[in-house]
């Protein structure tokens, strides 16, 4: 067996920078979160490969469920996305801590603004607000399709909001039209808001009234004698 100095050589050093330390539960990241992240980033700070989870479970102490627990709240709490590197034509997903350091940038920033203390207090409200919102989605889609999302979904229904800036209110329309056709996944419920955003629909009213002026158009044309193909409406005054 090698000695222990040898090891500890081999094995090298993690290091944490001491602002990450000392303002992490200011930005919002909790203690098993921030372990972690320091048990997985080894000699990375931003971008980290996505970890053995069964290894993380016996370093942590931690039950596999929990640990995705973990990454699922880094994940709708914008601490961390899911990205894709290539190395030597290999390539592998990775998750990206740049925002958790975006983060703890703003608040060291903001311990030297002269900004009052109910500026501060309103724009952290703002704040919560979102971030509720964002997680009221997450559980209401996890409760449709009876499972927990996986890193990837949670990824993408983020887009929707900081990229393509779906209201909350469409996601959730969108979501009781994909329950109402038996389609539980979000690739029916992207191809629903791609197709609302490209007939410039932006409001519930807006698709509301763009439905009804399909069912009136679909029965106009069975009055006349349509014979086409019947083509499926979802009528939302239902909903």
């Amino acid at each position: 067996m090698k000695k222990f100095s040898q090891l500890i050589l081999e094995n090298g050093s993690t290091t944490v920078n001491n602002l990450l330390l000392t303002y992490y539960k200011k930005i919002g990241l909790k203690s098993e979160e921030l372990l972690v992240y320091i048990l997985i980033k080894k000699t990375d700070s931003f971008i980290v490969p996505m970890p053995n989870i069964k290894i993380l479970a016996i370093q942590t102490g931690f039950s596999e469920k929990h640990l995705y627990a973990i990454f699922h709240n880094l994940i709708t709490n914008k601490m961390v996305k899911i990205v894709s590197k290539q190395v030597n034509n290999k390539k592998y997903d990775a998750y990206d801590f740049s925002n958790m350091y975006n983060k703890l940038e703003d608040y060291v920033n903001s311990l030297g603004d002269d900004n009052s203390d109910q500026n501060k207090a309103i724009s952290n409200s703002e704040k919560n607000d979102k971030r509720n919102v964002r997680q009221e989605i997450f559980s209401n889609i996890e409760k449709e399709f009876g499972r927990t999302l996986s890193p990837i979904e949670l990824e993408t229904i983020s887009q929707w909001f900081d990229i393509d800036n779906y209201d909350p209110d469409i996601i959730m329309l969108a979501l009781k039209e994909a329950v109402l056709n038996q389609v539980r996944n979000l690739k029916y419920m992207d191809r629903i808001l791609g197709n609302w955003e490209k007939q410039n629909l932006k409001t519930v009213q807006q698709i509301e009234d763009y439905s009804n002026k399909r069912n009136n158009h679909k029965l106009s044309n069975d009055e006349n004698g349509y014979s086409g193909p019947d083509i499926p409406i979802i009528d939302l005054n239902k909903i």
